[in-house]
């Protein structure tokens, strides 16, 4: 017997980009926030919709069209969403999705799926994703709840502080030795330890090369 493929993992950016969202209960409610906070200019269909994604339609942080999904939909978006409880819904929006060459994914029904979605959990900059190739949401919303508990403040300070460095830094060398101090060095380790100041010391000293050199903004 064949082997079953891993799913290939990544983090997809959705800023700019058009997304239909098909359905309008609860799922498709979490599904709408998940895309919305990444940026992506959502389109929803569906004859009813929760309040909350109602609310969000007059707002205008999403377009809502009250009606059925309809033959031609799929058309001009980048991704697709289904998360309906009709179950001929699916399949058809799928097949149109994949005829056009959209990724699609359909709720509770993985073999329609091009791609699967994690279990997310954040904190701040940094993401917790758990799938089990949609095997197991349960579960894969246990573990995410578990590691996400186990991200501190220090964490966020050390990932906002490395992106701060990667911006405003020149490649090479001596940048990434200071990345790697403030992830997993003594700067890291006086982060986790609240010593904040004693941190910020090992940092000026490790932006030396950059202060002489007239590169540090």
């Amino acid at each position: 017997m064949r082997a079953a493929h891993l799913d290939y993992a990544v983090c997809l950016r959705l800023e700019g980009r058009h997304v239909l969202l098909v359905g309008g209960g609860a799922i498709a409610e979490g599904r709408a926030l998940a895309v919305l906070d990444a940026g992506a200019r959502l389109r929803v269909i569906a004859p009813e919709t929760t309040p909350t994604l109602r609310q969000w339609a007059e707002e205008g942080r999403l377009e809502w069209l009250p009606r059925r999904y309809q033959s031609g939909d799929v058309r001009g978006h980048h991704l697709v969403l289904a998360a309906t409880d009709d179950t001929t819904v699916g399949p058809r929006v799928a097949a149109e999705a994949r005829a056009l060459g959209v990724w699609v994914n359909t709720a509770d029904e993985p073999e329609l799926c091009d791609f699967t979605l994690p279990s997310v959990g954040r904190r701040g900059p940094i993401t917790i994703a758990v799938s089990t190739a949609g095997q197991a949401p349960a579960l894969a919303s246990h573990l995410r709840e578990v590691l996400t508990a186990q991200v501190a403040r220090h964490h966020v300070w050390r990932a906002r502080l490395s992106g701060w460095l990667r911006e405003h830094l020149p490649r090479g060398r001596e940048r990434q030795r200071l990345l790697k101090d403030v992830a997993t060095g003594d700067i890291g380790a006086r982060l986790a330890r609240g010593e904040r100041k004693a941190a910020g010391a090992l940092l000026r000293a490790g932006l030396k090369p950059w202060k002489t050199s007239g590169e540090t903004p």
